[in-house]
């Protein structure tokens, strides 16, 4: 399994309501019909930010997945939630399940 985490801040005059509308668009009109998906969960962090968390089957699902987002429906409306400068990513492959 391969995780893309993302970190970010809000862009201002845009709401937890707002995010969530979007993220249900991007969700049901693309994100759940890519190759190797297997889930995403949106997280308010311990700095009042936000993390996203995908969950794919491997690195080059998310990658192909990456590729396509130049496709993706809602793309404007979506980026428009993110402060920009704020976000950060951090990839993760599992090594040991307990």
């Amino acid at each position: 399994m391969y995780k893309d985490l993302i970190s970010y801040e809000l862009a201002e005059g845009k709401s937890e309501s707002d995010l969530h509308q979007v993220a249900i668009k991007v969700y049901n009109d693309w994100m759940k019909n890519q190759k190797g998906f297997l889930g995403w969960e949106i997280s308010k962090n311990s700095t009042g930010g936000y993390t996203d968390t995908v969950s794919w089957e491997s690195k080059e699902h998310a990658d192909l997945s990456n590729d396509n987002m130049a496709n993706m429906p809602h793309s404007a409306e979506w980026m428009s939630c993110y402060k920009m400068e704020t976000i950060k990513s951090v990839n993760l492959t599992k090594l040991f399940n307990f």
